[in-house]
């Protein structure tokens, strides 16, 4: 079942697991990963209405809507089946 969001002006952190489907329906999503600092660059990834990203690396991701769209983002995440991603994995921080 996928968890709707609506992004204003705040910045959302989520922590996801891998295989975690981003899809944005409204806006622009703006999305990066939080990497260790050893990692190199942190991707940037930029959806349009209609776009999705899935998420190759479980860990803190952080969510927010770009400005010059004019509008808010709205957004769904859909969690991998439970057969393949731990319970209790999806949290708001």
């Amino acid at each position: 079942m996928p968890h709707e969001l609506q992004l204003d002006e705040a910045c959302r952190r989520l922590h996801l697991p891998a295989g975690t489907v981003l899809h944005c329906h409204a806006g622009q999503l703006w999305l990066t990963r939080e990497t260790p600092a050893d990692a190199g660059a942190s991707p940037h990834i930029v959806l349009q209405p209609g776009q999705r990203h899935r998420v190759a690396h479980a860990g803190p991701h952080f969510l927010t809507h770009l400005r010059s769209s004019g509008r808010a983002v709205r957004c769904s995440v859909e969690l991998p089946t439970p057969g393949r991603a731990r319970r209790g994995v999806f949290s708001w921080r």
